[in-house]
C-alpha cells in the first residue's frame, strides 16, 4: 500500500499513487468520499463502528476524501474543505470517547491536497490491530469486525474468541517481563553486572506486542546508530548477540558494568541500571528527580530508534526494582517533612503495573502514573516533581 508506515509522512503523492494503482477497498482500507455533514449520533456510531472493526481485525486505514469507483477501487481525490486541525481534533476525540476500551495506537492525520483549483484535505484514520480489545461502540455496546470490504457485528462466540486473543497477547508481554526479571535475578543477564540493587525498565511497542515488525541490529554494530542507556551515557561498545543489539555502560577492569540496554530483534527493549550511589546509613540512593528525568530521556531516545526501525511510537512502559529493600528514593527529608520509613521500599522486589504511553503524549506527563506508583511504593503520596498544573520540575 502506498501510505507510509509512519502516517505523518503521508503526502498527496502517496494518495495519488493509491489511485494510480487502483487500490482496492478491502480488509485493511476503507474509502469515504466525504465526512458527515453533521456529527449526530448516527454518524458518530458509523465512525466508531468502522474504526473498532479494524481494531478487532487486522487493523487498517479509514480514508475520507477518496472517491471509490463502482468496483470499490480508489478513483479520485476529493479535497475536503473542513479546517484540518479542528477536524483532526474532533475525530480523535470521537475515537477516544466513542469506543471502549481505548484503542491503542489509533492516529488521525490530515493530508493537504489540491485538485485543479480546489485545495483542501484528505483525512486518514489509522487503526492498528489491537491487543487491548475487543472494542465495542459505546452508543450501542456492540462489537464489530472488518471482513473483506465491509464491517459486520460479532456474535457471542466470536467475541469470546477475541477476548482469548487479547488475553494471550497481554500474557505474552507479562511472560516476557517475568522471564527477563528471572534471568537478571539469577545472574543470567546478557553481560556481567556490578553488585547492587537493579533498576529495570521494559519498553514494549504496541506493534511489537502484536508480533508485527522487526529491529535490525547491524546498524548499531557499525556505530551508524547509538544504543541509549539509562544514566548519563549511551552505549560506547555495542555488540550483536542472539537477541539483537546490546549496548553497555562503561565497564570496570573485571568487565562488569553498571548497566546495559538490550534491543531485541522483535522490538522489545530492556534497560538496566545498577544502583550504587550511597544514601543515608545502609541505604543506596535512587535519586527521585534523576530517575524520573533519565526515564523520560530514555523514552525519547528509544522512540527515535523504534521509529527508525518502522515501529509506531506507542508503547507500554514497565518499571521494576530488584533488591528494592536496599534502596531509598533520594530527596530532602527536611523539605518534605516525612518519617523515617517514607521514601524506602518495604520489600525486595517492586514490580510496578504497566503504563501505556500514547504516541502523542509528552514523556513526563505520559510517565507520571508510573512515577507516582514508584513513590507510592516507597510510602509517599506520589511523585514530588510535578506542580499543580501537572508540569514536571526537579525538586529536592
Amino acid at each position: 500500500m502506498a501510505i507510509p508506515s509512519k502516517l505523518a509522512d503521508t503526502t498527496q503523492a502517496h494518495l495519488e499513487q493509491l489511485i494510480a494503482e487502483r487500490e482496492q477497498e478491502g480488509p485493511h482500507v476503507d474509502f469515504k468520499r466525504e465526512l458527515p455533514a453533521a456529527w449526530d449520533n448516527s454518524s458518530k456510531h458509523e465512525l466508531c463502528a468502522d474504526v473498532s472493526a479494524f481494531a478487532n481485525a487486522g487493523g487498517g486505514d479509514l480514508i475520507f476524501g477518496v472517491q471509490e469507483d463502482d468496483d470499490g477501487q480508489a478513483g479520485s481525490l476529493v479535497p475536503l474543505a473542513q479546517n484540518p486541525d479542528e477536524t483532526v481534533r474532533r475525530l480523535a476525540d470521537f475515537l477516544l470517547t466513542g469506543v471502549e476500551p481505548r484503542m491503542p495506537g489509533a492516529q488521525v492525520h490530515a493530508v493537504p491536497v489540491t485538485v485543479g483549483d480546489v485545495a483542501g484535505s484528505v483525512f486518514v484514520i489509522r487503526v492498528p490491530q489491537s491487543w487491548a480489545g475487543p472494542h465495542r461502540v459505546k452508543l450501542n455496546s456492540k462489537f464489530y469486525v472488518r471482513e473483506g470490504n465491509r464491517k459486520r457485528e460479532l456474535d457471542i462466540p466470536e467475541i469470546r474468541a477475541l477476548f482469548v486473543r487479547s488475553d494471550s497477547q497481554a500474557r505474552k508481554v507479562q511472560d516476557f517481563r517475568a522471564d527477563r526479571l528471572g534471568k537478571i535475578l539469577t545472574g543470567d543477564a546478557p553481560c556481567k553486572l556490578v553488585d547492587g540493587p537493579i533498576w529495570v525498565l521494559h519498553l514494549i511497542p504496541t506493534q511489537a506486542a502484536l508480533g508485527i515488525g522487526s529491529l535490525d541490529p547491524l546498524p548499531y554494530l557499525d556505530f551508524v546508530r547509538r544504543i541509549p542507556c539509562l544514566g548519563t551515557h549511551d552505549s560506547g561498545n555495542p555488540r550483536i548477540n542472539l537477541d539483537g543489539a546490546l549496548g553497555t555502560r562503561p565497564q570496570a577492569e573485571d568487565g562488569a558494568t553498571h548497566g546495559y540496554t538490550q534491543l531485541f530483534r522483535n522490538g522489545f527493549i530492556e534497560a538496566v541500571y545498577v544502583i550504587t550511589q550511597p544514601g543515608q546509613a545502609r541505604w543506596l540512593q535512587l535519586h527521585g528527580a534523576a530517575f524520573e528525568n533519565q526515564t523520560a530521556e530514555l523514552l525519547v531516545k528509544i522512540r527515535a530508534e523504534l521509529e527508525h526501525a518502522g515501529f509506531h511510537p506507542e508503547l507500554t512502559a514497565m518499571m521494576s526494582l530488584l533488591g528494592a529493600d536496599q534502596i531509598e528514593l533520594g530527596f530532602s527529608r527536611f523539605n518534605w517533612n516525612v518519617n523515617e520509613t517514607q521514601g524506602r521500599f518495604d520489600r525486595k522486589t517492586v514490580v510496578l503495573p504497566d503504563v501505556l504511553v500514547s504516541a502523542d503524549a509528552t514523556p513526563y506527563r505520559a510517565l507520571r502514573p508510573m512515577f507516582d506508583l514508584a513513590w507510592q511504593a516507597a510510602g509517599m503520596r506520589g511523585s514530588i516533581n510535578f506542580d499543580d498544573a501537572g508540569e514536571w520540575h526537579a525538586r529536592r
